[in-house]
């Protein structure tokens, strides 16, 4: 009988996602086909990925930009995120449905590795060893048959209060977190195939003690979020590295950027192109100039 029933529920959901497809508009090229945005930031493929009575974050294509990850919530009030994805396949992308790693429990904030070999994202599964611990950094990698199950990130990075990872090409990882009362953001360097201790980044950073940082795949641009003003009101910093490769202060986008105290959550496409961050319950996109035009000058 249980058998019976899985079968019916999986036909009724296949038939469920081919119904989507049918009317899923047909999206060609890159960035679902959408008109690429100048100077002043616009909705990212609204009422697509964007969409009105729903809360959309955290974006990450993959380097050929034929795969794409977003986290959403239904209800803009509630904590329910999860995880879409969508393919590039046959020239036109697919309906946004959760990956094959995905699990039904509030999962959230991927991000493909600049190499493309892994994603990393925040997820309440139980550990195995450890049904108590949840709510750490999950990882899955990419095979020739698609993305592989699950993979518990080490302890040295999973040893208390964190969320959204984000990679450079050398695959060092930057990252949220809170560890012995220090709460900011760290990074954990990548050396002879393991993930080293995490070291809280510089006050030229920290001072802000900011969340959600996107390092940049040559790692020589940091941009975050952070609440100076009082919580509730979020806004996006960058700090570049100097000549001596080491960290300068972080400074504000200015008001093109940080118009309603909701921006956070950053991301710059692959190819370097565009800059993605989230504003009003939606995902924004705009010209990637804006990052070079507050590059200092050496």
């Amino acid at each position: 009988m249980k058998k019976l029933l899985l079968v019916n529920l999986l036909l009724i959901a296949a038939i469920a996602i081919k119904a989507q497809q049918k009317d899923f508009p047909k999206l060609t090229g890159p960035y679902f086909g959408q008109n690429s945005p100048g100077n002043i930031p616009e909705i990212f493929a609204p009422g697509i990925v964007s969409t009105e009575n729903a809360w959309e974050a955290a974006i990450s294509f993959s380097p050929d930009g034929k795969e794409f990850f977003f986290t959403r919530r239904e209800n803009i009030q509630g904590n329910e995120n999860r995880i879409l994805h969508s393919e590039l396949i046959n020239g036109k992308w697919t309906v946004p449905k959760p990956p094959p790693f995905a699990k039904d429990l509030i999962e959230y904030e991927s991000f493909i590795s600049p190499d493309g070999k892994k994603i990393f994202y925040n997820s309440d599964r139980p550990k195995s060893d450890n049904p108590a611990a949840v709510g750490e950094i999950w990882y899955s990698e990419k095979t020739p048959g698609g993305w592989s199950e699950g993979k518990y990130l080490t302890e040295t990075i999973n040893k208390g209060w964190i969320m959204f990872v984000t990679a450079s090409m050398n695959n060092n990882l930057y990252f949220t977190a809170g560890f012995n009362r220090k709460f900011g953001i760290y990074k954990s360097e990548f050396k002879d195939g393991v993930y080293q201790e995490p070291e809280f980044l510089p006050d030229e950073i920290n001072y802000l003690r900011g969340a959600h940082p996107f390092i940049s795949p040559d790692e020589s641009y940091l941009i975050f979020d952070a609440q100076p003003e009082g919580m509730g009101k979020s806004q996006l910093y960058i700090s570049f590295k100097d000549k001596n490769g080491k960290w300068m202060k972080a400074v504000k986008f200015d008001k093109s950027i940080n118009k309603t105290f909701t921006e956070n959550i950053p991301n710059v496409s692959p190819d370097g192109k565009y800059f993605f961050f989230h504003r009003n319950n939606d995902i924004y996109w705009v010209s990637s100039k804006i990052i070079e035009d507050l590059k200092p000058e050496e």
